[in-house]
This record gives C-alpha cells, structure tokens and sequence, in this order.
C-alpha cells in the first residue's frame, strides 16, 4: 500500500473553494486559517514528511508575497510567486498543453469546446472578430481582473455556456450572447483547476504527482477569494493571481486554466471551468498572435435560440464534457436543488453552437482576423 494513501482522507469542509469574506482586510487573516488547517489536516492524517514540508514552504512563500506587496516590494513579491510556479513546472499535472491538459476532464486528445460571451441590450449577433480581445486601439479599456491586469488583457473563455454566464453575472437571457471557440490546443497552460478532494485524479497515488498537486492547492486557495466589500480600487485577492499570470507568461506558458469562483462550491465547477489565454499586445499588431490560433464564429443570441423549435434545438455533437465520467452536477449540496449539467438548456445550446457551426473544420486558424 502505498505511503501517501493519506490523501484518501483529505476531506475537509472548511478547504472547500471558493472562499468568501466580508472585507479587504480579511482576506490575509481568512488564507492563514486555511493554510493553517491545511497543514494541521494532513498531520492529522498521516501525511509523508515531504508533503508536510512542501505545504509549510509554498503556504509560507506565499504569505510572504502578499506580506511584499502590502509593504510596497511588489517587484520581489512577485518573484516569490514566480519561484513557486516554476517550482510546479516539471509535472504534467502542472504545465502541459490545453488539449492534454489534467485542467479539463475528458478523453485527452480531443477537441475542447470552448465558448466566448457578450452582454447587449437588443439581442444582437456580435461577429466573430468582436468576440476577441479588446483591440489595440482600445487598450485604455482595459480592466483588473483575476487574471489581467490594466493594459495587459486576457482572453477569458469558458468550457461551456454556463461558465460563460455565471461570469458575467447571470445575466437576463435577450443580453446573453455566446459564439463557440476551439483553439489549437498546443498551448501550454498552467494548472489551477485542483481542488482538496480530486485525489482520486492522482494516478495511483504517484509520489511527485501528489507532491505537484499539494503546490497548485495551495496556489489555488490564494487564488479563490470573492470580497464582499463593494467600492473598492484595490482588490488584495488578485495580488497572488496576477502574479501568477505575470509569471507564466514569463516563463513562456500561454494561459491559466481554473475553476469559475461564481459557483456555490468548487465541487459544480467542472462545468464551469475558464481558460484566461495571455493577450500581449505588440507594437504593430491590432490584435495579440493569440488570435492567430483561433476559431471562433459568430455569436448566437440565448433567448433566440430558447424560442426556435425542437426540430433546430435538439443537435447532436460530441462535446468534450460528454467523455468523462465525472459527475458534471450545478447548483447546491441539497439533493434537491443539485442538476445534472447534461440535463440543462444550457448543455443543448453548447452542442447547437457547434453543430450550426457548418465551416468549423474548412476554415484556417485566425478565421476572425481575415
């Protein structure tokens, strides 16, 4: 038997993301508890000493980063995050390409449907092109994100239509406008789609993979805070974030793939995970070369779709979600109010947006661009 079956027992409520606090300053105080309870949960439970020490360095390196940041250091308050991604990068688990990626479930290989989305009053169709990233000309609209900073976009896009919407705030259903999205899927991204209790992903409890995943928990906890507090101009919770997206594009990876902090827990969130794509601008370029490498159509209207009949609703395609074996449940704990994904409006007009998308493999990488 294994010496790390430890992680059998790693269950527990409190670790659960995403985390919720009322104000600014609670988070620090909030992510040391955690961190705290983390380390005290896998003594409890018998964990290897190498384990014991990679908790105690990484949760202690990233407290440390926060702790720069707020005394004005930021520059070496990002180099302790940079370290600490990099010290993930030689396990697949970690760092390997979208379409490989442990990040989305599935058959490994295969196409990743990927979905964009738009908010307008009039229930208008956006063409492909204004479904990317801001353009150069726009760089001043650029917002602080998760995952981006002001002048220095992402591209965010969702593994389904739902993800798309609980991003943007559960809108009403005219506004709500997607288009479908596949990428090449050689782009090496960074894996923040982990949670306490996916030990069973492990792989027989293989040593350096268990080590590996205990250094992305603990760079996900930083990253799986909402602030109630309203108002604010400074947001402590993207301080490890941004950090991280800084130093994956630093160290030559393409994105960051993680769970949606919009869910009522992580456990809902295989339907929702999103995929924020490095957009660099370049001097001579509208658009970043991550477009380049990108199909996207159309965007196609919700509440449109929701009024054609059964005969144009009910669409047969292979999406990704439907090779797993991992129950792809939203809503709650209560058995009640707890759905199956693939039961949903919303799994349907995932598979009508590419079943309708008749040129999706005639079409040339950059479709919206030319």
């Amino acid at each position: 038997m294994s010496r790390l079956t430890w992680v059998k027992d790693f269950i527990v409520k409190e670790l659960y993301a995403p985390y919720e606090v009322e104000k600014d300053e609670d988070y620090y105080k909030d992510l040391r508890k955690k961190y705290k309870l983390l380390l005290d949960t896998a003594e409890k439970a018998g964990a290897d000493v190498e384990s014991l020490k990679i908790i105690k360095k990484y949760s202690d390196k990233v407290k440390e980063s926060i702790r720069l940041y707020y005394d004005g250091s930021i520059s070496k308050a990002h180099n302790v995050v940079r370290r600490l991604v990099k010290g993930c990068e030689e396990d697949a688990l970690a760092v390997n390409t979208i379409i490989n990626s442990d990040a989305f479930p599935g058959v490994k290989g295969t196409e990743i449907q990927f979905f964009r989305a738009r908010l307008s009053d009039d229930a208008k169709a956006f063409k492909a092109k204004e479904m990317l990233h801001l353009p150069l000309s726009m760089r001043g609209k650029t917002g602080n994100y998760r995952f981006s900073i002001p002048g220095i976009p992402s591209l965010y896009l969702g593994n389904s239509s739902y993800a798309c919407w609980i991003e943007l705030g559960c809108p009403p259903e005219y506004k709500f406008n997607v288009a479908p999205v596949v990428l090449e899927g050689n782009q090496k991204i960074f894996n923040l789609a982990v949670m306490s209790r996916c030990w069973w992903q492990l792989d027989e409890l293989e040593e350096a993979k268990v080590h590996c995943w205990l250094k992305l928990l603990i760079l996900m906890m930083a990253t799986s805070y909402t602030v109630k507090e309203s108002g604010r101009l400074f947001k402590s919770e993207y301080i490890v974030s941004q950090s991280i997206m800084l130093a994956c594009k630093e160290l030559g990876y393409d994105g960051v793939a993680y769970f949606s902090k919009r869910v009522n827990d992580e456990i809902f969130a295989y339907a929702a995970i999103n995929l924020a794509l490095f957009t660099p601008y370049q001097s001579n370029k509208k658009y970043s070369t991550v477009c380049d490498h990108i199909k996207i159509d159309d965007s196609f209207n919700y509440f449109m779709y929701k009024q054609l009949g059964a005969i144009y609703r009910n669409c047969r395609y292979n999406l990704r979600l439907d090779s797993t074996g991992i129950i792809t449940n939203i809503g709650e704990y209560r058995v009640s109010r707890q759905f199956k994904y693939t039961f949903t409006d919303f799994y349907e007009f995932d598979k009508f947006l590419f079943a309708s998308w008749n040129e999706k493999d005639e079409i040339e990488w950059g479709n919206a661009l030319k």
